[in-house]
C-alpha cells in the first residue's frame, strides 16, 4: 500500500464529524477537525450573557469570560475557513483572557499540527488535557492521531484507549484505535474493530483503506482491491480519490504478477 496513502487515510474522515453553523462546507484538512463537538459560544457583545431561548447554557459556557469567547469563535471561523495559520492569533488571546480554557487549548494545537508544528502542537494538546483534569476527550483522540502519524502507535494506544473511555459512541475514534493496532502489527484485532466501525457507520469510507491496507499486508490483493473500490463507490471525487486510483493500479499490477508466479509453479514439473 502507498505509505502516504496509509498515514493520511485518516484525514478523510474528518470531513465527517460534525461541524457547527457558522461552517457547512466540509473540508478534509487537519484543520477542521477544531470544530468536532466545539462549544457553541454566542457571539459576545456586552460583559453579560445573552438569554437563550434554545438550549440551556451550561455552567462551563458561563464561567468563560465574554473576550474570552468572542476571541475562541474568531479562531473557529478560522479553521473553518482553512487558514489555521490566521487561527493562532485568536486562540492565543482566547487562552491569555482565560487560562482553563482547555477547548480553545485544543483548538490551538490542531492548528499547529496544521501546520507541521508538531511539538508545539503536542504542547497544546497536553495542556488542554491538564486543564480539563483529563476528562476532555477530543486532544486525546487528536494526541493519538499524531502520535500515528509519527509511528509512535505504542504511545498511541494508551491514548486513543482513554479517548473511547470518554467518548466510546465515536465512530471514527474507534477507527483511529484500528489504526493503532494496525501499525503495532495486530491484524486480526484491528480487522475486527474496523468490521465493527462500518456496520455501525456502512458510509465511513476512510476505514475501507485500513481494510485494504490490512490485507495488503497480508499480500490478500485481491481482497485489498474489493476494499479500495468500495472506498471509490463511497468517495468517487473525495479528497484522496486520485491517490486511491493510483494504489488501485498498483495493487492490480502486484496481483497479475502473483497470479502468473503461480501459474508457472503449477505448470512446472
Amino acid at each position: 500500500m502507498n505509505r502516504h496513502l496509509s498515514r493520511s487515510f485518516m484525514f478523510g474522515f474528518l470531513c465527517l464529524l460534525p461541524l457547527p453553523a457558522f461552517s457547512q462546507q466540509p473540508s478534509a484538512s487537519l484543520s477542521r477537525w477544531a470544530t468536532f463537538s466545539a462549544p457553541s459560544l454566542p457571539t459576545l457583545d456586552t460583559p453579560e450573557m445573552p438569554h437563550r431561548s434554545g438550549p440551556t447554557v451550561s455552567v462551563r459556557e458561563l464561567s468563560i469570560p465574554v473576550r474570552a469567547g468572542n476571541a475562541y469563535k474568531k479562531g473557529l471561523d478560522r479553521l473553518a475557513n482553512d487558514d489555521p495559520a490566521g487561527s493562532l492569533v485568536h486562540f492565543q488571546k482566547a487562552i491569555s483572557e482565560f487560562q482553563g480554557f482547555y477547548e480553545a487549548y485544543f483548538a490551538l494545537g490542531l492548528a499547529q499540527l496544521d501546520l507541521g508544528h508538531e511539538e508545539e502542537a503536542q504542547h497544546s494538546l497536553q495542556k488542554s488535557i491538564d486543564e480539563s483534569g483529563g476528562h476532555y476527550a477530543q486532544p486525546f483522540f487528536a494526541m493519538s492521531m499524531a502520535l500515528c502519524g509519527q509511528r509512535k502507535y505504542a504511545e498511541a494506544e494508551p491514548i486513543i484507549r482513554r479517548a473511547l473511555e470518554l467518548a466510546p459512541g465515536l465512530h471514527p475514534g474507534k477507527l483511529i484505535l484500528a489504526w493503532v493496532l494496525f501499525g503495532l502489527n495486530h491484524l486480526d484485532q484491528a480487522e475486527r474493530i474496523d468490521r465493527e466501525v462500518l456496520v455501525q457507520d456502512p458510509t465511513l469510507a476512510p476505514a475501507h483503506l485500513l481494510l485494504s491496507d490490512i490485507y495488503n499486508r497480508r499480500s490478500d490483493y485481491s481482497a485489498a482491491l474489493s476494499e479500495l473500490d468500495a472506498y471509490l463507490e463511497l468517495k468517487p471525487y473525495g479528497a484522496l480519490s486520485g491517490q486511491v486510483r493510483e494504489v488501485k493500479k498498483s495493487l492490480e499490477q502486484r496481483l497479475a504478477k502473483s497470479t502468473v508466479i503461480v501459474e508457472a509453479a503449477r505448470t512446472e514439473p
